[in-house]
Parts: structure tokens; C-alpha cells; sequence
């Protein structure tokens, strides 16, 4: 009788397989809002501001995350939003790797690689002081001064597989990156185009590149300056990504009773390692070799496609930007995320005015 009753139980709780036509039906919603999104920044009032596709992907994004919850409950259910931001929005940069050509990135030279490695390590003890002057735990300083300082939430789910900082922390870092580092992507072409800060437009890439937390940030912001910001952003922003590896590497050595077990660990590392940004500079070789009239005819196709799938992922980042879990979060991990996000700001602009120049 037990047992019956235990099979019961299991039929009644057992979770329902997702199908097909839910699949469809949250792919549908994402494509569709983002073919919208590139619809509106040809609409004259956009256009004229010259706003990206990306910003206003975000922009719907959240919207429609904190206002239609049955419909981001079928996209989240569907695990499709996750999909978007990870294996989507890799697949868009490496296919912006064809925009990108070998002189492009000689232009940056060991130039970039010193000013990424000083934001990327600068920034991240930066936050280790901050986050215990506060009071933070020491996981959630981990958590968001790695997603602050290399590549926001790619950075903090594979410092969290070191660190163990669990569930919540892992949202709440991920959560603050989201929020300041799309602040960052609207403030930045608006800081050049009112002249602020007396910058040209690689100088202006190196900043956007150097400082902005998620890749997608760096191409939506990259993308509202244009020209030379928009390329140079994402060259330096994926020296940053690649700055991953050692810097697993170090908190594995330095994180002391933080890390687990050995053979378990060196696998979630391995696993951690961001071969898409390897795969970008594999594009940008073959690209660089194509035959010029070759370039020319599938460049526009590739641009499309492209910018439809970074669309799609800026979309399924916004969805994560609700209002709940700010208010569940506390003050402390913002404080910290703010501190590092200011920081990032003058660091990048003092070391783009005099590191920059003087290694030039």
C-alpha cells in the first residue's frame, strides 16, 4: 500500500516535459521583440539619436520582464532565456569577429593588453578592500568584483564554481551587473556625444572596452558611439574575457579553504575557460584573409544576423533586470557594485589620459 501510494505521489509531482510548442512559443516572443527592436532604431526619433538595436533590446527587455509575467514565466521555464544570454550571445560575438580585421587589433596592440590587465586587476582588489570595509562577505566580494572586473555574468558563474558562494549570492552579483553595467551602456555614448570627456573615438573604444561589465554592454554601447569606438570597444573587451583564465587560475592558488576539491575544481576550471573569445579571434583571422569583393557581398548578411542575434540576448538580459530582487538584495552588494562601477569610470579614464598616451 506504501509503495502504491509513493508511485501515486510521484506521478502527481512528477514535473511536466516542456513541449515543443511552449519552445516555439518563447523563441517566437524574443525573435519577434528583437526584429522590433531593430525595426525602431530606424524610426526617426531613434535614428536620430543615433541608439542602437542593443540599447532598446534592454530597454524591452526589462519592460516587458516586470509587466508581462505569464510570458517571461514560459521563456524562463523554458530555459530558452539562459540559452540566449550564454550560447547566443557568444555566437553573436564570434560572428562580430568578421567586422574585425588583423590592423584593427594591431592598432591596439600591447597597449590594450597592459590597460586590460591593470582594469581587470585593479578593479578586483579594489573591490576585495571595499567589500570588507562595508562589512560584505567575502563570497559576495568574490562574486561581484569578478563580474565587475572581467566579463560580468560569465565572470561570476565561474568564479562562483570556485568560490561556492551559492544560489543567492550568484543572483545578487549577477543582478548588480546587469543594473550598473546598462547604466554604463546608456551613459557612454551620451558622455561623447555631449562632449564630455575630450576623448577620440579609439580612445573612447579603449574606455568602453576597458570598463563596461557584460560583452553585450560593450557592443550596445560600442555600437551607440560607432565608428573606430565600436570596434576597438570590443577588441579590448575581449582581452578582458581572456583574462579569465589566470585569473581563475590566481584566486585557485590564493582563495585558500574557499576552493573544493582538487580534481572536481581543476575540471569546473577547464570548463570555466572562454574558448568563444578564442573562437572571435579565429573569425577575425579568416575574415582578415577573405578576398576584399568577398568581404564586401557578405558583410551586410553577416551584419543582419549578427545584430538579430545580440539582440535576442540584450532582450533575454533585460528579462533579468526585475524589480523584486532588487528590493531583496540589501544595500551592501550595490554599495560595493556602485564603489566598483565609479571606480571603473575615472580608473579607465585616468588610464586611457595617461597610461594610454604615455605608452603610445
Amino acid at each position: 500500500m506504501k509503495k502504491l501510494k509513493s508511485k501515486v505521489r510521484k506521478k502527481l509531482f512528477k514535473k511536466k516535459p516542456i513541449s515543443t510548442k511552449i519552445r516555439l512559443q518563447a523563441w517566437t516572443i524574443l525573435i519577434l521583440m528583437a526584429l522590433f527592436s531593430i525595426f525602431l532604431s530606424y524610426v526617426k526619433p531613434f535614428l536620430a539619436l543615433h541608439i542602437s538595436p542593443l540599447i532598446i533590446a534592454v530597454v524591452l527587455g526589462s519592460f516587458f520582464g516586470n509587466i508581462a509575467h505569464k510570458q517571461t514565466k514560459i521563456i524562463e521555464k523554458t530555459k530558452i532565456s539562459k540559452f540566449a544570454t550564454k550560447e547566443i550571445l557568444r555566437l553573436g560575438i564570434v560572428l562580430y569577429g568578421f567586422k574585425i580585421t588583423l590592423n584593427d587589433i594591431a592598432h591596439v596592440g600591447i597597449t590594450g593588453l597592459i590597460f586590460a590587465c591593470f582594469m581587470v586587476f585593479s578593479t578586483f582588489f579594489i573591490g576585495q578592500f571595499i567589500g570588507q570595509l562595508i562589512g560584505l562577505d567575502k563570497k559576495s566580494s568574490i562574486l561581484i568584483s569578478s563580474g565587475s572586473s572581467i566579463c560580468g555574468a560569465a565572470a561570476v558563474l565561474a568564479t562562483e564554481s570556485i568560490v561556492k558562494g551559492g544560489g543567492e549570492k550568484t543572483a545578487i552579483a549577477v543582478c548588480t551587473v546587469v543594473i550598473f553595467g546598462t547604466f554604463g551602456m546608456f551613459a557612454y555614448p551620451m558622455i561623447y556625444k555631449w562632449g564630455i570627456l575630450d576623448f577620440s573615438g579609439v580612445e573612447m573604444g579603449f574606455l568602453i572596452g576597458g570598463t563596461l561589465h557584460e560583452v553585450a554592454h560593450v557592443v550596445a554601447a560600442g555600437s551607440g558611439v560607432g565608428g573606430d569606438a565600436a570596434d576597438t570597444s570590443v577588441i579590448i573587451k575581449m582581452i578582458r574575457v581572456l583574462m579569465l583564465v589566470p585569473f581563475l587560475l590566481m584566486l585557485t592558488i590564493f582563495s585558500g579553504s574557499l576552493v573544493a576539491d582538487g580534481k572536481h575544481h581543476s575540471k569546473k576550471i577547464k570548463n570555466s575557460i572562454p574558448y568563444f573569445a578564442i573562437w572571435f579571434l579565429v573569425v577575425v583571422v579568416f575574415g582578415s584573409f577573405l578576398p576584399e569583393y568577398i568581404r564586401k557581398s557578405i558583410l551586410p548578411i553577416m551584419n543582419f544576423i549578427d545584430m538579430l542575434l545580440l539582440s535576442v540576448a540584450m532582450l533575454a538580459l533585460g528579462l533579468g533586470i526585475r524589480k523584486k530582487v532588487l528590493m531583496n538584495a540589501g544595500k551592501k552588494p550595490f554599495i560595493l557594485a556602485l564603489v566598483l562601477a565609479i571606480w571603473l569610470f575615472v580608473g579607465g579614464y585616468l588610464a586611457v589620459s595617461f597610461l594610454l598616451k604615455f605608452l603610445n
